[in-house]
């Protein structure tokens, strides 16, 4: 077991949809207030979580052979999946580095994601403009602890070759490119263990970090969870009933952004909180989507059509971290805060929580 050999997979390898799975999915979506009816997504994104565990399996046998052909098979298994599953204006390429305006260049990284603009011309050239790049990936056939803290270390690195802090909040607390990291499986002995570690690297990772920007934006292990970043951008540090972010609370010194790495948690006691976790796979897409949606809203669409058809169920917090927006705004964004010509409210409807 762990590191020697793969865990057995909790349900069949190979392809084979597993029907019973699939229904007692649909059911626990539907009894959470989520789809209504059996729904043929959910399937569709169980059979490719499947195909995701076969491919591992068959890598795995040949992965003490050649670690460098394994671990560049299980790229082109994420490649693939992105490539199929998102956009298809967008363009999805192996191995490169990002290029900063100044020349900078990322650490290496797995997979990544370009925007439909990015010049064709330049598509197969392994150094990739960093206004281009949508999203960038580390890929991993079995994830391991040690392997989280380069992930961030990475993540802030990317973050530093857009240091742009344009004029909107979004762009003050996340980095433009989304990086995460996607894995096939884990390295420890049951889901439970797995579960612990990782929560436990990410809050440790997440308290040591310099700036919200710096922070990976999601951890996809197909076989065990997904694990989001969300960022509350203006929050009241004292929040009464009804209350509201606007210029006085700003000047008051009331008001903070708070980080937050949230993944499903089965809640004892939760008024309809599904008993059954979704779909790695599926939770990691409609999370890709929403993000580019902030940007692009004509993605908007796609992400909201996952929410409605239960992809992404309730989500709890596992790691908080509260940051001063005098540390993290750009002195232009402040001004525009202070100056009381705008007015945010606070509800859950208008929340400025960025996913």
């Amino acid at each position: 077991m762990g590191a020697n050999h793969p865990r057995a997979p909790e349900r069949p390898a190979g392809g084979v949809f597993d029907t019973d799975r699939f229904y007692a999915l649909a059911r626990d979506v539907r009894e959470a207030g989520g789809v209504t009816a059996s729904h043929e997504l959910l399937a569709f994104l169980d059979q490719v979580t499947q195909e995701m565990e076969a491919e591992y399996q068959r890598i795995y046998r040949r992965s003490t052979e050649d670690p460098g052909t394994a671990g560049d098979e299980g790229e082109s298994n994420w490649a693939g999946l992105l490539s199929d599953w998102l956009p298809a204006d967008l363009h999805v390429a192996t191995k490169g580095r990002i290029l900063a305006a100044d020349g900078t260049a990322s650490p290496q990284v797995d997979v990544v994601v370009l925007s439909g603009d990015y010049p064709r011309k330049l598509r197969d050239k392994k150094l990739y403009l960093a206004p281009g790049v949508v999203a960038a990936f580390e890929c991993k056939n079995t994830l391991r602890r040690s392997h989280l803290k380069k992930f961030f270390a990475n993540a802030a690195a990317i973050s530093k070759l857009t240091n742009d802090y344009r004029t909107n909040l979004y762009a003050n607390t996340c980095s433009p490119i989304l990086y995460g990291l996607l894995a096939h499986s884990h390295e420890w002995e049951s889901s439970t263990e797995g579960l612990e570690k990782i929560d436990s690297e990410i809050q440790r990772q997440h308290q040591l970090a310099g700036h919200p920007r710096d922070l990976p934006s999601l951890i996809c292990v197909s076989d065990l969870h997904t694990w989001e970043n969300h960022i509350r951008s203006l929050s009241m540090k004292k929040m009464p009933r009804g209350f509201h972010v606007d210029s006085r609370s700003i000047e008051s010194r009331n008001v903070e952004a708070v980080s937050l790495f949230m993944r499903w948690k089965s809640e004892i006691g939760r008024p309809n909180s599904p008993a059954t976790p979704p779909i790695p796979i599926g939770a990691m897409l409609f999370f890709v989507l929403s993000r580019m949606a902030v940007v692009n809203p004509q993605n908007a669409s796609m992400a909201d059509y996952y929410w409605k058809a239960g992809i992404s169920a309730s989500r709890s917090v596992i790691s908080a971290h509260r940051w001063d927006i005098n540390d993290i705004y750009s002195e232009y964004m402040l001004r525009s805060l202070k100056s009381g010509d705008w007015e945010l409210k606070s509800d859950r409807r208008n929340s400025p929580l960025i996913p």
